[in-house]
């Protein structure tokens, strides 16, 4: 922040981290293109980040907490309503004990039993509407919770492509890298990167839009090539990661010569006129995670095979060492 002349305000720290640590992938793609275009940021510039890539979700969750707000003095005043009554109740029930040690008449008697059913019945009504509004509540906080839910997962989805976002990658693979060090029982697994071959080429001749088109194509072969537990993300740019657990090195190479065949054999046209794009390939780099290795360490071994892979004609699938 210092370099770029802005204000350290929490805002711009929660802007900067972002895209320091590539959580938001577009948004660093959006302050990369800035800073190519402008050559720095100013403070008004990452309000305007702020507003497209966060507000949205801010704007979310205190929809739900408002909500939740909502509900919790609901619940509170029924149980003070539901509190009153109770104790009004408890007072009569009190008052006909005492008249029967009482010596009254039939007809006195008669009329105090006639006040506890009307108070039972007043009471067996409140309790009965304590009942359907908490059953409403219920059914409130479960709509809530699939909105958190919907939230949660859309925090963690890439937008484009449907699938997992760096976000989510970067979670994932802590908690793999972490399982596969358990004992007695570690989870071995592999990484995968994969990179579209001339990716700036083929955006430049075909716009944006059809290479956005290439993306969604890339990220549902990936979808019909993983199975189980497998996930795929979106890395960055035209830059796919996949995580094959419980999958040893030559099983990831199958995988990974298939979704290069797949990727390759299929020459992408237009719907509509019909126009070929040709055929794209990707090359691909993959490792399978070492005991104590820390994830850097993985995703460097995998990128540095990616490198390989585009140095020997593209189009490859290359191990790490």
């Amino acid at each position: 922040m210092s370099k770029q002349a802005v204000p350290p305000s929490p805002l711009n720290y929660r802007v900067g981290y972002d895209y320091v640590t590539g959580r938001n992938k577009k948004l660093e793609t959006a302050i990369n293109g800035l800073l190519e275009s402008e050559g720095d940021v100013s403070t008004e510039s990452l309000w305007e980040a702020y507003q497209q890539f966060f507000v949205q979700d801010d704007k979310a969750l205190e929809s739900i907490r408002q909500e939740l707000r909502h509900l919790i003095t609901s619940i509170q005043g029924e149980f003070r309503r539901s509190g009153g009554d109770l104790s009004s109740y408890v007072t009569r029930l009190s008052q006909f004990s005492t008249i029967l040690n009482d010596a009254i008449s039939p007809e006195a008697m008669s009329a105090e039993v006639q006040k506890v059913i009307d108070d039972t019945r007043t009471m067996e009504q409140s309790q009965q509407e304590m009942e359907s509004q908490m059953s409403n509540v219920l059914s409130e906080v479960e709509s809530l919770r699939k909105e958190l839910e919907q939230v949660k997962q859309e925090s963690l989805t890439d937008a484009l492509t449907g699938l997992a976002n760096r976000r989510a990658f970067d979670t994932a693979i802590e908690q793999h890298s972490y399982s596969a060090q358990k004992i007695p029982s570690p989870s071995p697994f592999t990484l995968m990167l994969i990179d579209i071959d001339h990716f700036k080429q083929f955006n430049d001749t075909y716009g944006h839009l059809v290479g956005d088109k290439v993306l969604r194509f890339l990220s549902t072969t990936l979808k019909h090539c993983l199975t189980g537990k497998d996930i795929a993300a979106r890395y960055g740019g035209e830059e796919f990661a996949v995580i094959l657990p419980q999958t040893p090195l030559s099983g990831a190479d199958t995988v990974a010569e298939q979704i290069r065949n797949s990727i390759s054999s299929i020459e992408l046209k237009d719907r509509v006129n019909g126009e070929s794009y040709g055929n794209v390939s990707v090359s691909i780099g993959i490792a399978q995670y070492r005991l104590n290795e820390m994830p850097d360490e993985l995703i460097q071994r995998v990128d540095q095979a990616l490198y390989r892979a585009k140095e020997q004609g593209r189009n490859r699938v290359e191990k790490a060492a």
